[in-house]
């Protein structure tokens, strides 16, 4: 296991809802090595995707999709666990020190689910992201810089508590040492910018950046 990692570009495939196969495919072209999370597996033949290890408790995973990868190691987890597959598979991957962990799929129709990935990339801030067919979502520590495009939508949703001392440069609406809490939410900002800057003092911000549509 020690020197499966050799790329700075990791796409992982969760068991979560993909409407848009031929989209994500088109997206999945700029990662080098794939990973799926134990349902997430089923995805992969509609994404053309060869993943280099299948990791989880194999309680989601089609045994059909898994017989068309003969050759496909597997980390197998105990159902019974204090932690969800995506958590851990997360954990395992960023200890092998890549660029940047992109989980793909990773929100679905099981809204626990969905929360507790959003809480999980809190924990990885410029690390670990999100990305659907429509946005890609990330958490802030410290300060966030992207290169966008004028009429872009962008959030900022505090997690896990007040966020405080947010500064911002390239919106609409800007915050100077603004808070957001459970009373206030930065919902649907718009960007006016060619890019963004966001500083956070204190808390866990995450953002979510909207794409354009060609």
């Amino acid at each position: 296991m020690e020197d499966i990692i050799s790329v700075e570009k990791i796409a992982v495939i969760a068991n979560g809802s993909i409407d848009d196969y031929g989209l994500i495919k088109d997206i999945l072209q700029d990662y080098d090595q794939f990973f799926a999370v134990d349902g997430g597996l089923n995805h992969c033949p509609n994404l053309e995707v060869q993943p280099t290890l299948l990791i989880g408790d194999m309680d989601s995973v089609d045994p059909m999709v898994q017989k068309e990868y003969p050759n496909l190691g597997t980390m197998t987890f105990q159902r019974d666990k204090n932690a969800t597959d995506l958590e851990l598979a997360i954990e395992f991957l960023v200890e092998k020190k890549p660029k940047s962990i992109t989980i793909f799929s990773g929100i679905g129709d099981r809204i626990d689910h969905s929360i507790t990935n959003l809480i999980l990339i809190t924990r990885y801030p410029g690390k670990v992201f999100l990305e659907t067919e429509r946005e890609i979502i990330g958490a802030i520590k410290d300060t966030l810089e992207l290169t966008t495009t004028p009429g872009q939508t962008l959030s900022l949703i505090p997690l896990n508590g007040p966020v405080c001392g947010i500064n911002s440069s390239g919106l609409k609406w800007e915050l100077q040492d603004g808070t957001l809490d459970k009373n206030f939410v930065g919902i649907s900002n718009e960007v006016v910018d060619s890019s963004i800057c966001i500083s956070v003092e204190s808390g866990d911000l995450v953002y979510s950046l909207h794409k354009i549509k060609e």
